[in-house]
């Protein structure tokens, strides 16, 4: 058997698994990008959301530790299965795993009628 041949089987386990990190960095993406639009509108931000985002974060930079993958190998998976995410979320996605944001919960809209609601003693 040639090195050649050995080789072969160890490369298609790699790029089976820089592959299967694509999803999680697409959802990571995903979530970031929702998170930003919604800061940027002035929407209500809740904790749950912000969470969500913080344990993809956590969990894709796990993956990516793990796997002891390069930034270039991740780019190079993205360019073969484009359509897993956005053109360069695997970029943007790890720079949240790496650099995660701090993003704030902001308050939900009162009710108008709750708002100016007010006790009355009878």
């Amino acid at each position: 058997m040639s090195d050649t041949a050995e080789q072969k089987p160890e490369e298609d386990v790699r790029q089976t698994e820089i592959t299967g990190l694509l999803p999680v960095l697409s959802q990571l993406d995903k979530t970031a990008a929702e998170l930003e639009q919604l800061t940027v509108a002035g929407k209500e931000v809740t904790t749950g959301q912000i969470a969500a985002y913080e344990m993809e974060a956590a969990h894709a930079r796990h993956l990516v530790n793990a796997a002891g993958v390069t930034t270039q190998e991740i780019t190079d998976a993205e360019q073969q299965h484009r359509s897993d995410g956005n053109p360069g979320f695997t970029g943007r996605a790890l720079d949240h795993a790496t650099h995660t944001r701090h993003f704030q919960p902001t308050p939900s809209n009162p009710t108008p009628d709750r708002e100016h609601e007010q006790d009355i003693d009878l």
